[in-house]
């Protein structure tokens, strides 16, 4: 098991940055899960500096000097880890949590990244992330999310998606935007969504952890059990005490309507009590609360840094 550490030193010394990041992800995957959130989060912010350099927004001192910050954290990541026995990991009855999430628009600084990890502190806050396999990859085109859902060694039971949703927007109309290839917005229909998680009946959940996913939600709601979405406007802040609340509840082995009142209750509790009636959950294709509330959009300047809405 200790191999990939050799391995990530060696790539690294030879300057191979890329496949030190690829095999420490891939390490998580083989089972080290301490890993999986950290390398994903530095393979994110790795990607994001080479899309900087190719569009001329850093001097060759600048990228070096992000590229051997990056490299340092990663070395002092893997030598940190301790490994956990081949025997253990093989009587874990694992259930997968994918987390996808995409933010094409500079203007709107969400924190996907801390949502990450405060998703997995909180699996972990209930001596149950051993029990999920947790992955998680920012930055998601629509071809990644068929590629994740292909690539696990269990069939995956949860998909969570953070980012922006559209209602009936002049150009892109209703959906849910992911990133293309270049990392430019890419709006897929709730009913392609919903085509697409037809074809994996183990997913019992998905969570639209945007604004306005609403109707996106009902659509995938067509052939997946639970599907959580919003109606309104959702600032960035309770979108994410929404999912961790939510995935403590799913850790502590409650099931997702319990999960999902568990989670709304935080919202009461926290410093935007009204945003409690936003996250609604559609069962079996149906939804007693309305789906979308209109109002201002979401494009606008947010009025302060804690209320960015997704």
């Amino acid at each position: 098991m200790t191999d990939f550490k050799v391995q990530i030193h060696d790539l690294i010394g030879q300057g191979s940055l890329d496949k030190a990041i690829q095999r420490a992800k891939q390490a998580a995957l083989e089972g080290v899960t301490e890993l999986d959130t950290p390398a994903t989060l530095l393979s994110a912010e790795y990607e994001y500096l080479k899309r900087s350099v190719i569009n001329g927004l850093l001097t060759p001192g600048e990228e070096s000097t992000r590229r051997q910050s990056i490299a340092f954290r990663l070395l002092s990541l893997v030598n940190e880890v301790v490994t956990v026995s081949e025997q253990t990991t093989a009587t874990v009855d694992k259930q997968v949590l994918l987390f996808l999430g995409a933010n094409p628009f500079q203007q709107l600084p969400l924190e996907l990244e801390r949502e990450v990890q405060e998703v997995s502190d909180g699996l972990e806050r209930f001596g149950k992330r051993q029990v999920f396999d947790f992955r998680a990859k920012i930055h998601v085109t629509p071809t990644d999310l068929q590629r994740m859902l292909l690539d696990c060694d269990y069939a995956p039971r949860l998909v969570h998606f953070a980012g922006n949703a559209v209602v009936d927007h002049p150009d892109w109309g209703t959906g849910v935007i992911f990133e293309d290839e270049q990392g430019q917005p890419l709006v897929v229909r709730g009913e392609v969504l919903a085509l697409l998680f037809r074809q994996f009946s183990s997913v019992e959940c998905v969570f639209l952890n945007t604004c306005h996913s609403g109707p996106s939600a009902l659509a995938v709601g067509q052939h997946v059990r639970y599907v959580i979405g919003t109606n309104a406007a959702i600032y960035d802040v309770s979108a994410i005490v929404f999912a961790v609340a939510f995935y403590e509840a799913i850790a502590g082995g409650h099931e997702v309507p319990f999960a999902f009142e568990f989670a709304r209750t935080r919202l009461m509790m926290s410093a935007y009590p009204q945003q409690a009636s936003i996250p609604i959950l559609v069962v079996d294709g149906k939804c007693d609360e309305p789906v979308y509330v209109g109002g201002s959009s979401h494009w606008g300047t947010p009025a302060a840094p804690t209320q960015t809405p997704r």
